[in-house]
């Protein structure tokens, strides 16, 4: 759609109509086909289900599935959702979920964003409880010891700390423990499989979609190849369908690693299962040698008695163990069967490759959008060969681990049997012992039955640790589809960064070209004779270019020109574009003035200002480098001492060259070439001599991006080494576990050894009694060597804990190094955007005076010449009027005093009022002055108070006190005296308090230049995002990701507080400007964060469910304009940070009231009943007077002010409808009936007014008498 409105735009009249009435239908049809396989791709089955049907309807019925459709369908798919996390949550998620879905749908969006991690961590604190209740005192002490840090230390502890404890304390786990952890394995494997079949299923659909689109489009391409730019367009449309089928294929892969999820958790589940059999067979066997030895001596029933009990206690655990082995076995096969399934993802992914592939061919080679065919074909091909065999190795894995879990449920409940026929037998003999004639016969059945038990302890000894070598297959599959994925995306970052890099040449050769032809341009519309129409043409074609690339004066003249007569085209061309560079040039040397970290460039910057604008070029050209060769030179040596050996040589290389251009290139290009190389050596070292993981990380980072391999070397490899050592430990406790049941096995043997003994003494049978006795004690040694070999275990798993937790140190102090890092950093990107924001709305103003005096100028019928020398008066009148105060501001900055005093004033007046009039305040009020220095809480609380409740709370008052207003004081002492007051303050102040905690994305956000990462992983700056456009969107609970539309860009002219985000990425610190109260997701607090929340430590999320971290905050205050977007479905969208993308939330707004005082004016006056009084204060009741009563009473409670701006604008969102009345000048005035309610939205689009107005149809009907328009039939 928007390539399709530039070629009208630069066309005739005619273009611009053919475009309206038959281009745009066809290609917004098109766009909304994609925005639907996009939905399909990332959503849940009933979305899936609804865009299908919408894809196979018409155009209308897809629009409008688009627009609010979808809506239904997603809060089934979250209904789904909360019952599959209640299916395999504990008990506070399973309440906690039952209550959101018998609540609202906003209950159950809090219950999946928050709700289930906050009550997983209150469960997890219980279990932990639990645990500290009954454990020895090394178990004790470390879980107090987790108990009192994070959720994540609790929850390392549960799953690693209590075993190596447990060891500590020489505890064997009894069969109890051993069936609830097999019992806790079998629902993580049910989880597992879940999430398998999920993926399962939405990874066909989407599949067959893309598939579908992909072979439609090439088969579209095909017919229009004599067409070149439909031709283009389709082929496009290809390889989006190409990309949302590599993205389907991703999904299949995601099932088959949920399924070797299962299959591992599974088979985990068979040897805890298959320990638990070991241990209920040995209870067993000591049972049935207990009723040996009371058969024969009548002083042993007791024992006899104590053994059954323990052997019922056994069963039971075993029975247990063996349901939970039962179910981990079902939920494996369930989860090869979903994996299964997903293999037809994998050749419909191979499909749509094909039919991207085929689209390419008929397109021109040069084009673009037939290289991104192909690349989009050839990843599509790389995810669906992963995709294929992921599934199929997922597949056979969950068959062995289900046959396994069945065997090990089979040798469970086997030996359950045996414990209570043993408990049986004991209370028999209990009950008979000593009973001569029976006694040698019983005893020597009992010994035999003994040996049965033994016999079973070591057959579920050995399974238990054929399981576990099963579940290190498992494991190591894992680890195999992990690593092929991750290099597949690995090789798509490369891919993308390649093409990143191409069209970055290709911009500045246009650049270049763009330059060539303007002086071109410029001569030939000063050559007498020339075609005015083809200059008008190729002029508009010029600006066009530049609005899209430009600086900001230079986009400002482009802006201008495209919106004026073909005078105005030609001006522009002979000189208005040359100014505008020129405007640029200053722009950038006035930064450097004032932001550069050298001082002699700051010097030498201000000298150049007071030159001509050729001397204000050569500087920024040449100049500032020049001046700061010697500083270049220590920079150059500072990554020398830091880098390693291809860095330093190449730094010693440019200092040896002792040019600056050869300073330049080392510092921007070539030490981050030979930092790659040195990295690249690195990774394959550790590639050689790395652990398993440390491996595959390895592996994975040679293949990508710079960007990645440089994250690998600075952070990832010791994360990486830290998963290999937590690996480890795992596998030696599992070991224990296994040497444990072959002790019990050994020492079941052992027992049954000694029935046979006695019953072989007790018939006088000398040689087979020795022989027993001679096994009994063989058995008796070889359990001694089983817990030699589980306490060794135990210590490797200790020792590797240990090196884990040595290892995370490690990681956490790489993370503070970049850390600090960033706290040098000398330069910020985002104080240049904010820079060029500040110059863009300057530089708009002065073309809009320069339009504005065109305008009058030919309205009062002057002749083109003398219009535009009025034109070009005013511009230069508004430049210089600019240029005077920007340098009024740099020389105040410079007065140590300024900052002080501004300090003193942003808490308790305006900082606009402090600019306006520097010094005044803390001249006539020192007392206060000096109050506010000695009291920063308080000073802080004004400040709060003041951007939210100034009005309310009569701040208007105070600020007009502290200029020894007397008036006001007086009113403002009389209006505190009275309590109806006071509990209007405290209402107001709940309504802060609640607008502080609660998230409010009807923001505005970002500075223009700030780069948005789009849907096909390209950037764009945020400004030239618009409504149709197609961004990364992601939901953090869900995890899901995809493509969605942008439907609004909303533009704010002057915000003015602002955060500076420094983050800690993989290409080192960058920084991220945004408005202070933008949210982020955080995935450590499992939640939105407001920008001005984020402390140092707290996680950001970043693309492929990777993490950054913030490093530093810094709040400011300056005007500037910011754009936000407003994105379908997800409400989501990244941000970069240097290169690296953050997850930030969209603006869900409607119209908002014109400004704050407004809306407040308004609350109180229709929530309280609260007028203002002629001098603009606020009139309160005073002493005796009746209390007003408000017409909208019901937003007067607990955030009742946040309340009444959301229900305003949802009453006046949307276009006008049914009931509606709009003004000729197009304001729009809306009742309903139904509620009383009353609104007004202005022409501009923002709220004049919302109430409930007394005797409201009348009141309705009056107002259509007084303003001109039309009722909306």
């Amino acid at each position: 759609m928007k390539a399709a409105a530039e070629a009208a735009l630069l066309g005739s009249d005619s273009d611009v109509k053919y475009f309206l009435e038959q281009v745009k239908d066809k290609t917004e049809f098109a766009d909304n086909r994609v925005a639907a396989g996009q939905l399909i791709n990332v959503g849940g089955r009933g979305v899936q289900e609804a865009a299908l049907k919408a894809l196979g309807g018409t155009p209308e019925e897809l629009r409008s599935f688009l627009k609010d459709g979808w809506k239904a369908p997603l809060e089934q798919d979250q209904r789904v959702r909360v019952a599959q996390v209640i299916n395999t949550g504990g008990r506070g998620v399973q309440e906690a979920g039952r209550k959101a879905l018998n609540g609202t749908p906003e209950d159950i969006d809090a219950f999946l964003e928050q709700g289930q991690y906050t009550q997983r961590d209150q469960d997890d604190r219980v279990e932990l409880a639990q645990i500290l209740s009954t454990g020895g005192a090394n178990v004790v002490a470390a879980g107090r010891i987790a108990l009192n840090g994070t959720p994540d230390d609790i929850r390392e502890f549960l799953q690693v700390g209590q075993y190596v404890a447990r060891s500590r304390d020489q505890e064997y786990a009894t069969v109890a423990q051993l069936a609830a952890q097999a019992r806790e394995a079998g629902r993580q494997a049910a989880a597992e499989t879940e999430a398998a079949k999920d993926a399962s299923a939405r990874a066909v659909t989407a599949s067959k979609q893309a598939k579908k689109d992909a072979e439609k489009a090439a088969a579209e391409t095909a017919l229009a190849k004599n067409d070149a730019d439909t031709a283009a367009a389709k082929a496009k449309e290809a390889a989006t369908a190409a990309n949302q089928a590599a993205a389907a294929a991703q999904q299949a892969i995601d099932a088959a690693r949920a399924a070797n999820n299962s299959a591992r958790i599974a088979a985990n589940a068979a040897s805890q299962a298959a320990a638990a059999a070991a241990g209920a067979a040995q209870a067993a066997s000591r049972a049935q040698s207990a009723a040996a030895a009371a058969a024969l001596d009548k002083n042993k029933a007791s024992a006899a008695r104590q053994a059954a009990e323990g052997a019922r206690t056994a069963a039971k655990g075993a029975h247990l163990a063996a349901d939970a082995a039962g179910q981990a076995s079902v939920a494996a096969s369930a989860a090869g069967d979903a994996a299964l399934a997903a293999l037809s993802a994998g050749g419909n992914a191979n499909d749509a490759a094909t039919a991207a592939e085929e689209a390419s061919t008929y397109v021109d080679q040069a084009d673009g959008r037939a290289a991104e065919a192909r690349e989009a074909a050839a990843a599509a091909r790389r995810h669906a060969r992963e995709a294929n065999r992921a599934a199929l190795a997922a597949e056979a894995l969950a068959r062995k681990a289900a046959t396994a879990a069945g065997q090990s449920r089979d040798a469970a409940n086997s030996a359950a049997g045996h414990a209570e026929k043993a408990a049986e037998a004991a209370d028999n003999a209990a009950a008979h012992a000593g009973e001569a004639d029976t006694a040698a016969t019983q005893s020597e059945a009992r010994a035999k039955a003994a040996t049965e038990a033994a016999d079973a302890a070591g057959s579920a000894a050995a399974k238990a640790q054929s399981t576990h070598d099963l579940a290190r297959q498992v494991e190591a599959e894992a680890l195999t589809t992990r690593t092929n994925e991750s290099i597949a995306r690995a090789q798509d970052l490369k891919a993308k960064d390649e093409l990143d890099q191409r069209n970055k040449a290709k911009a500045a050769q246009q650049a270049k070209d763009l330059r060539a032809e303007a002086e071109r341009l410029a001569t030939e519309v000063s050559q007498p004779g020339s075609d005015p129409a083809s200059v008008d043409a190729k002029g508009r074609k010029l600006a066009l270019l530049t609005l899209k690339t430009g600086p900001p004066w230079s986009q400002a003249a482009a802006e201008s020109a495209l919106s004026g007569t073909s005078q105005v085209v030609a001006d522009y061309l002979r000189t208005g574009r040359l100014e505008a560079a020129q405007q640029d040039d200053r722009d950038r040397v006035e930064e450097l003035a004032g932001e550069s970290p050298i001082s002699s460039v700051r010097t030498a910057a201000e000298a150049a200002l007071k030159g001509d604008a050729a001397q204000i070029t050569a500087f920024l050209a040449n100049g500032q480098y020049e001046v700061a060769a010697p500083d270049l030179r220590v920079h150059i040596a500072q990554i020398i001492d830091k880098g390693g050996r291809g860095v330093a040589e190449a730094g010693r290389a440019a200092l040896d060259s002792a040019t600056i251009d050869k300073y330049r290139e080392f510092i921007g290009v070539t030490q981050y070439t030979a930092r790659t190389e040195d990295e690249r050596v690195r990774a394959a070292q550790l590639f050689d001599s790395g652990g398993p993981q440390v491996k595959a990380e390895a592996r994975i980072a040679l293949e990508g991006p710079a960007r990645q391999l440089h994250a690998f070397t600075e952070v990832g490899q010791y994360k990486a080494q830290q998963q290999d050592l937590l690996a480890a430990t795992h596998v030696s406790q599992v070991q224990q576990l296994i040497a444990e049941a072959s002790k019990v096995a050994a020492t079941a043997q052992q027992n049954a050894a000694e029935a046979r003994y006695a019953a072989f003494f007790a018939r006088k049978a000398s040689d087979e009694a020795d022989a027993a006795a001679k096994e009994a004690e063989e058995r008796k040694r070889e359990a001694k060597t089983y817990a030699d070999r589980a306490a060794r275990s135990a210590r490797e798993a200790e020792a590797s804990a240990a090196q884990a937790a040595a290892s995370a140190k490690t990681a956490r102090d790489a993370a503070n190094n970049a850390q600090e890092a960033a706290n040098k950093a000398s330069t910020s990107a985002d104080q240049a955007q904010l820079s060029a924001a500040s110059a863009h709305f300057s530089a708009s103003a002065a073309w809009a005076a320069a339009d504005d005096a065109r305008a009058s100028a030919t309205a009062a019928g002057k002749d083109a010449d003398t219009a535009a020398k009025a034109a070009k008066e005013a511009f230069n009148a508004a430049v210089t009027k600019m240029r005077a105060e920007e340098e009024a501001r740099r020389k105040a900055a410079q007065d140590p005093g300024a900052q002080a005093r501004e300090r003193y004033r942003c808490g308790f007046v305006t900082c606009q009022e402090a600019r306006d009039t520097p010094g005044r305040w803390c001249q006539h009020n020192e007392t206060a002055c000096d109050i506010l220095s000695m009291a920063p809480a308080f000073e802080a609380a004004m400040n709060k108070l003041y951007g939210y409740a100034n009005y309310a709370l009569h701040m208007s008052s105070l600020v007009s006190c502290a200029d020894y207003d007397l008036w006001a004081c007086g009113d403002l002492s009389q209006q505190l005296a009275y309590k109806w007051q006071m509990r209007l303050i405290a209402k107001t102040l709940d309504a802060i308090s609640d607008g502080e905690r609660q998230p409010t994305f009807c923001t505005k956000c970002f500075l223009p230049g700030t780069k948005v990462l789009m849907a096909d992983r390209s950037s764009k700056n945020i400004e030239d995002v618009h409504a149709g456009d197609e961004v990364l969107a992601t939901d953090p609970v869900a995890g899901k990701t995809g493509p969605r539309r942008v439907t609004d860009l909303i533009i704010t002219e002057d915000d003015k507080r602002f955060n500076e985000l420094t983050i800690a990425t993989a290409n080192g610190p960058q920084k991220l400007t945004t408005t202070y109260e933008h949210p982020f997701w955080s995935p450590s607090a499992h939640r939105w964060l407001d920008a001005n929340a984020l402390t140092p430590g707290t996680e950001l999320l970043s693309t492929d469910r990777g993490t950054v971290r913030v490093q530093a905050n810094r709040a400011y205050s300056k005007h500037a304009r910011t754009y936000n977007l407003t994105v379908d479905d997800l409400h989501t969208y990244y941000v970069f940070a240097g290169k690296t993308p953050v997850l930030v939330h969209n603006s869900d707004c409607g119209p908002e009231f014109n400004s704050a005082r407004s809306a407040l004016t308004h609350w109180l006056k229709h929530a309280f009943g609260v007028d203002l009084n002629q001098r603009g204060n606020f009139k309160f009741p005073k002493s005796g007077e009746p209390t007003p009563s408000p017409d909208m009473a019901e937003f007067n409670g607990r955030n009742g002010f946040n309340n009444y701006k959301k229900a305003a604008s949802k009453f006046l969102s949307g276009e006008p409808r049914s009931g509606d009345y709009v003004t000729d000048s197009g304001t729009l005035f809306r009742f309903d009936p139904k509620s009383g309610y009353f609104g007004v939205r202005n022409s501009s689009g923002t709220i004049s007014t919302f109430f409930r107005p007394d005797h409201g149809a009348e009141y309705w009907q009056e107002q259509m008498k007084i303003f001109s328009g039309r009722l909306i039939p």
